[in-house]
């Protein structure tokens, strides 16, 4: 089965490729904490609807298993949905939920990362669209580290120095706040841009710091480099090939 080819019926025209629709479905999502921010209700559904792009996202590139398989990690924010709906306070069981909330997160996009790297080092010709797809898991990988400074934040308070206040977010009161907070500290420190607005204290927050700054000019450097590389000979051997067989045709002519 074509990766998104069964989700999105355009894409079968060539209209847009699967993984750049895909990576702009993930350039997208941030902007659903953008919007409700400070909104502990729509936040819910923020998440909601972002888990179900991701395991969407993993059920079509890897099938009906993926689907199966995938389902169960949406009743962390299903469950969450349901007991704002009603009236209940989530932050009453915000731990549990946080890591609850990781797990979903994690494994889908991970999954994702793993079918993608598998689908674009098995093709024998390097296009626009696998580029698309490296990047998509870039982006991914931010976000994977995102869910696991909450859930260290979560567990082990004082972990990263922040003043939540700065952001207009109150983790006491919404226990959900964080995520976006963190979202954006991931994708500083993805791309070593270091602020220096938010500062790891904890041993295990300087660690995986580290691990994601150094990985991410890893990937960019290495892996995309690789794909573009293996582009552009293509790109320049195809002329070069029309060109020697129209030559022969016009000696002929001669």
């Amino acid at each position: 089965m074509q990766p998104l080819a069964s989700l999105v019926g355009f894409s079968q025209a060539r209209l847009v490729g699967r993984y750049a629709l895909l990576l702009v479905h993930l350039l997208l999502l941030p902007v659903l904490h953008v919007v409700t921010e400070g909104h502990p209700r729509a936040e819910i559904f923020s998440i909601f609807a972002e888990q179900a792009i991701l395991i969407g996202a993993a059920a079509a590139l890897g099938g009906m298993r993926m689907l199966w398989f995938g389902l169960p990690l949406a009743l962390p924010g299903l469950a969450t949905a349901l007991v704002v709906l009603t009236g209940g306070d989530p932050g009453a069981w915000a731990d549990a939920w946080v890591v609850a909330r990781a797990v979903s997160f994690i494994v889908p996009i991970m999954t994702i990362c793993l079918l993608i790297l598998v689908d674009v080092l098995a093709a024998e010709r390097v296009v626009f669209d696998m580029i698309c797809g490296a990047l998509c898991v870039y982006v991914l990988l931010g976000m994977c580290w995102a869910n696991l400074y909450v859930l260290l934040e979560r567990l082990v308070p004082g972990s990263f120095t922040v003043d939540f206040a700065r952001y207009g977010v109150d983790p006491q009161a919404d226990p959900f706040s964080m995520c976006g907070v963190f979202l954006y500290y991931s994708f500083v420190t993805l791309t070593t841009v270091g602020y220096g607005d938010i500062c790891p204290s904890s041993a295990v927050a300087r660690w995986l710091v580290w691990v994601q700054a150094v990985f991410g000019q890893f990937y960019m450097a290495v892996f995309v480099a690789r794909l573009i590389g293996m582009q552009v000979p293509a790109s320049v051997a195809g002329p070069a090939d029309a060109a020697a067989t129209s030559l022969p045709r016009s000696r002929q002519a001669a």
